[in-house]
């Protein structure tokens, strides 16, 4: 079938609101333009967005060329309970959010006339999610147009069969009728070089060029459905030659090598885009991802969409992709688990048919820190899940998320409960699924390393045995207390760190190199998100702080990397603790808190950063961190050495008198050979605004994006981060913008304005095509410096 986006020229409207109703191009949040609501019930989960119910509407013209053919359209991504309309019908819809989904426009669609096609999206029952989801058509829609014997979209899969020799099985499933024949073709860089015939068969790929995250070689599958020697249907998909095994002795091998996943957990949403997943954006955070050393993300806690995938194909990127945040017990008062028992199978279908020729997909998560894992019923329910995986796709391992704290909760819980009051065992069943849900887990997460180190291996192994003999590899969220002793106990069983704090990703990969039953470890978080507002924010003027925080906190405030890109000191220690980053990275810890109490949520290593400029400070005492490879670093200040310390987990700590200066850091092998250095250098009195954009050209499609860095720097370009200032963005010619952006977790300010203040002296802007070709100029101004303009090309 032909396939063309159906992005353009919609019209939207949030429900009551008609006389508001304005042009728009998908994908779109409409979450992210509603006003946040200090006071909005468990608000800190959505970064304090409200959802709503939006209509979104668009004029399909029937041509004269539709007339006989079959006309689908797709939806990649609705968050959530959508209905979809053709001409005043209700023709589909689809209730999760995640998964994409098709409906049948052909039967209600008039040949000649303009056609009404209306998606009505309910995300009006919140709070329903532990994190933002955005709300609306986030993700691409597609048309596909044609014949009644035709080629099913997402109906080829290949399965590689073996790599050596490399041998592929290739399924086309079609509406054809007899008497038609299947005709599928190989290419590789342009070149055919294998082919086969028929709705099932097998070929060997001489020469192959497997795919693995180091090398991900793509081919593309042609197919062409025949009927009496003419084509009346032709397809194609892209896909890469690779196997997957696993065991406890071997751990996880892509073609028959052992990989270590250096994994990093992400939400979903584009940071100032809110939830609206563009090519630019997913292609810059996989790929920043990738050179920080990662080579594995873990979707959380919901199915990745296809342009995710497409992109994780093309960079060489292993992806966990995962299912849900809840089964039958609740994380939320409205969330899935009302809608769990009729819709999870068709969503773990949908799921698989996405991801079955991806190379990049190698694990399936059945759910995330479910509950219902510490019941009976959760082992019943964790069969159902992963044997509906199997059943659809044995080539892949499944897995869990589990968070044994939540697990022992809701026993303990249903146990209460079913003690305070004689019941029926008919009533008991009811208060399991009923009562005992997770409604405030965050909170109680606080609390996670107490409580963990009061359960042991036993008593947790005792607990889930039932639910955890169900999947392929068990994921242990905060799980390193077990690792060794459950080994010991199940030695065949395969472990993956599925979730781990930044400050224990140190001696937490110590721990998977050294354990071929452990996988790989995936730290929360890879990239900062909107939402779980503050879990990882330092708090100053207390040791302790809640989980989560008040408006106006906006962010999670713990990513490796923050909301708009840049690489803050927790991924750059990261990165060298996975082997990637070569040099010693120099941290301070704000320097005009010196001394106070402090504390920082537990999903952030540090609030260090890279800068020796903290003009007012001087004679305060600096804390400071060197991170590096090797066995000891050395770090000088003003060329005078602070002494060699031994590293530990690749960190040591300084302190220093604060004034302006150099810091120098150098880091030395066992030998005592030099392996690197690094500098922080004290800006300069002068001030200036400095523009940096990523790229200086963009697509005139009306879609493409770019990102540009506006800094406040001295004349020598060291950004000075105590001099943040409000900024004024404009953009002229062929461009919009689209939003501005600091990496600040708390303010009141919105991604739509103009202006923005800056964060420890930087700002992002994100300029969009406007569909015209020629120069597009950004300028940048501020109170008290000099204006200044870039030029970029749109072609």
């Amino acid at each position: 079938m032909k396939k063309q986006k159906l992005n353009q020229n919609w019209y939207f409207w949030k429900d009551g609101y008609e006389n508001e109703k304005r042009r728009i191009n998908l994908p779109h949040d409409a979450m992210i333009e509603e006003e946040r609501v200090p006071d909005l019930e468990n608000g800190n989960a959505s970064g304090f967005y409200p959802g709503g119910k939006y209509n979104y509407v668009k004029s399909i013209y029937g041509e004269e060329a539709y007339k006989g053919k079959i006309i689908i359209a797709e939806f990649e991504g609705v968050y959530m309970n959508s209905t979809v309309l053709l001409n005043e019908k209700v023709i589909g819809g689809w209730v999760y959010g995640y998964t994409n989904f098709y409906v049948d426009l052909t039967e209600h669609l008039r040949i000649g006339e303009e056609n009404e096609l209306r998606v009505i999206v309910d995300n009006s029952m919140t709070p329903n999610s532990r994190w933002y989801s955005g709300s609306g058509i986030y993700r691409d829609v597609n048309l596909y147009v044609g014949n009644r014997e035709h080629i099913v979209p997402d109906g080829i899969r290949v399965t590689t069969l073996s790599v050596d020799p490399a041998v592929i099985r290739v399924e086309t499933e079609t509406t054809a009728d007899e008497g038609t024949e299947i005709v599928c073709e190989v290419f590789l860089d342009g070149k055919k070089i294998a082919e086969g015939c028929g709705a099932d068969f097998q070929t060997e790929i001489t020469e192959a060029k497997l795919w693995d995250a180091k090398e991900p070689n793509l081919y593309i599958l042609k197919a062409r459905l025949m009927k009496q020697d003419a084509v009346i249907d032709e397809s194609e998909i892209r896909f890469g030659i690779r196997s997957l095994a696993w065991d406890a002795e071997k751990g996880f091998q892509v073609n028959g090598n052992t990989v270590k996943l250096k994994g990093g957990c992400i939400h979903h949403d584009n940071g100032p885009l809110g939830a609206c997943s563009v090519y630019k954006a997913e292609y810059r955070r996989v790929k920043k991802l990738k050179e920080l050393g990662y080579n594995a993300i873990r979707y959380s806690h919901n199915p990745a969409g296809k342009l995710f995938l497409d992109i994780c194909d093309e960079v060489g990127m292993y992806v966990l992709d995962e299912t849900f945040d809840q089964w039958k017990l609740p994380q939320t008062t409205y969330d899935y688990a009302k809608y769990f028992d009729a819709e999870w199978k068709k969503d773990v279908e949908a799921l698989v048919k996405k991801d079955y020729s991806h190379p990049s997909v190698i694990m399936y998560c059945v759910g995330n820190e479910i509950t219902d894992t510490g019941l009976p019923h959760g082992a019943i329910i964790c069969q159902a899940i992963a044997g509906t995986f199997k059943s659809l796709d044995a080539t892949r391992p499944t897995t869990i998320a589990n968070n044994v704290l939540l697990s022992v909760m809701a026993k303990k819980m249903a146990e209460q409960k079913a003690a305070e009051t004689a019941m029926s065992e008919e009533e008991k069943k009811e208060a399991e699924e009923k009562t005992v849900g997770s409604q405030d887990v965050n909170n109680v997460l606080t609390l996670l390393p107490k409580i963990m180190a009061s359960i042991t291996a036993e008593n947790q192994e005792e607990l889930l045995k039932d639910v955890f003999r169900h999947v392929d590899i068990v994921g242990y969220n905060y799980g390193e207390l077990w690792y060794e002793k459950t080994h010991e106990m199940v030695p065949g069983r395969v472990m993956l760190s599925s979730e781990t704090f930044p400050c224990k990703i140190g001696s937490n990969w110590k721990r998977v190199k050294e354990s071929p039953y452990l996988v790989g470890d995936f730290m929360w978080t890879a990239w900062d998100y909107l939402g779980e507002a503050g879990v990882g924010l330092p708090f100053y003027g207390s040791a302790q702080a809640p989980f989560s925080k008040d408006y106006p906190c906006l962010t999670a405030g713990c990513g490796s990397v923050d909301l708009t890109g840049y690489v803050e000191s927790q991924g750059y220690y990261t990165s060298i603790v996975f082997g990637t980053y070569k040099k010693p990275y120099i941290g301070v810890r704000p320097v005009d808190h010196a001394g106070e109490a402090y504390t920082v949520g537990k999903w952030r290593l540090t609030d260090a950063v890279n800068s020796w400029s903290w003009p007012g400070q001087e004679g305060r005492i600096a804390d400071i961190e060197v991170y590096s490879i090797g066995a000891e670093v050395e770090l000088l200040q003003d060329g005078i050495s602070l002494g060699r310390k031994s590293l530990k987990e690749c960190r040591a700590f300084y302190q220093a008198e604060y004034r302006p200066g150099k810091l120098e850091a150098i880091s030395y092998d066992a030998n005592g050979n030099e392996l690197g250095r690094e500098s922080l250098i004290t800006a300069g009195e002068s001030e200036k605004l400095t523009i940096l954009p990523e790229d200086t050209s963009l697509k005139a499609d009306g879609e493409d994006i770019a990102y540009i860095h506006i800094q406040i720097t001295d004349d020598q370009g060291i950004v000075k981060m105590l001099k943040d200032r409000k900024l004024m963005v404009t953009v002229d010619g062929a461009a919009t913008l689209r939003a501005l952006a600091s990496g600040n977790p708390e303010t009141t300010e919105k991604f739509s304005d103009s202006s923005y203040t800056s964060y420890h002296g930087r700002l992002l802007a994100i300029v969009q095509s406007n569909g015209e070709k020629g120069t597009i100029k950004v300028t940048a101004s501020a109170e008290g410096v000099e204006t200044q303009t870039v030029e970029l090309m749109a072609y």
